[in-house]
């Protein structure tokens, strides 16, 4: 399956300049210090509509050996967990040792969402209706750990609000024959 979300700078004179990574936006904060994830941007359509540019510049992957019972680890986990509730009403928890995975509502809403956030310049990948995202012992708060949660806002705000039915459903058709066919495969053996 391939995505291609920013498809509108390919006629545009400008579009060495659409194709650059997005700036940081600036980090907001509640009254009680903690980073406000869901009023972050002034409109997830903004993140999310024609795509725009990727969010990172040098792609961002899960760490090999994350020092998973360290403190900057157990931050990290539950920052990327609580800003991906904020910002697309799913739950994350901690898989194997460098990756969370959320709970997507089909196997092709965590397929669609792990390519869309690869195109983002974040590593994804999906295992049945769960969604994995990395995350790491030196994942910074205004770095990494803000670029997993964007790309996950930027995505799933599509996904949500803009991705057309149809897609949808051809994705829902398509599980069911992958189903069709495993049980077909455990017939024939």
């Amino acid at each position: 399956m391939v995505l291609n979300l920013s498809n509108s700078h390919k006629n545009d004179p400008d579009s060495a300049n659409k194709a650059a990574p997005m700036p940081a936006g600036p980090i907001v904060y509640r009254e009680d210090g903690n980073v406000d994830w869901g009023n972050m941007w002034d409109s997830f359509c903004i993140l999310a509509l024609d795509g725009g540019p990727p969010h990172r510049g040098d792609f961002l992957y899960a760490p090999d050996n994350p020092n998973i019972n360290s403190e900057s680890y157990q931050f990290a986990v539950a920052e990327i967990a609580r800003g991906v509730l904020e910002v697309s009403g799913l739950t994350a928890v901690p898989a194997e040792p460098g990756w969370l995975q959320i709970q997507c509502n089909s196997e092709g809403q965590a397929r669609w969402l792990a390519e869309a956030i690869k195109e983002e310049n974040v590593q994804a990948r999906f295992e049945g209706a769960w969604l994995l995202v990395p995350v790491g012992d030196d994942f910074r708060l205004k770095k990494e750990i803000k670029n997993v949660i964007t790309a996950v806002a930027k995505t799933t705000h599509y996904w949500q609000e803009h991705l057309a039915v149809e897609v949808k459903q051809a994705l829902a058709f398509q599980e069911k024959l992958g189903a069709i066919w495993r049980k077909v495969k455990q017939v024939i053996r």
